[in-house]
């Protein structure tokens, strides 16, 4: 069997039962899965931070939420890429829920503009997406390893984020 055949495990490998997960023999439904959650919680940070981009007034902060913005545009499309190559469409989030989040923001923001405000909300907003980033990753061990390192990548850039944003309470 495949146990045999494994000399050097690389970032993207994974001991599963005595197998090396790779392209191969992954999970494909759960790897299916972990792509639409993955592609989930980008598009709903990168619809949040949009959302709350016209309500900050201050410069450096704008700019720095700008490229989140960015960022998260540079994961959907490496998100589409690795869709495309796996043959998949990622299920979005449901409509209904990115707008009531948004109205949330909305209505948090009518009262409070201040920066530490606009911090508040960001890091409760991160924090969510980290939380279900470690889940994704705990439960999804045997799925695709570009997959893997993608969820990976995202969670150490929201975790950089969540830390850049406590600068500004």
């Amino acid at each position: 069997m495949k146990a045999t055949m494994i000399n050097k495990k690389s970032e993207t490998e994974q001991i599963t039962d005595n197998m090396t997960v790779n392209e191969n023999n992954c999970d494909v439904e759960k790897t299916r899965q972990a792509m639409s959650d993955l592609y989930k919680n980008v598009t709903m940070a990168q619809s949040s931070i949009k959302t709350l981009l016209p309500y900050v007034e201050k410069q450096d902060v704008t700019k720095s939420l700008h490229k989140q913005v960015e960022q998260y545009d540079r994961y959907v499309e490496e998100i589409d890429e690795l869709c495309e190559k796996l043959n998949f469409d990622p299920t979005p989030a449901p409509k209904f829920v990115i707008t009531m989040a948004n109205m949330g923001i909305k209505a948090k923001m009518m009262t409070d503009k201040s920066i530490t405000h606009v911090a508040k909300i960001m890091l409760q907003g991160t924090l969510n997406g980290i939380i279900d980033l470690y889940r994704l990753i705990r439960e999804n061990e045997d799925i695709h390893p570009e997959v893997k390192v993608l969820q990976k990548q995202i969670l150490h850039y929201e975790e950089s984020c969540f830390e850049s944003m406590k600068t500004l309470l």
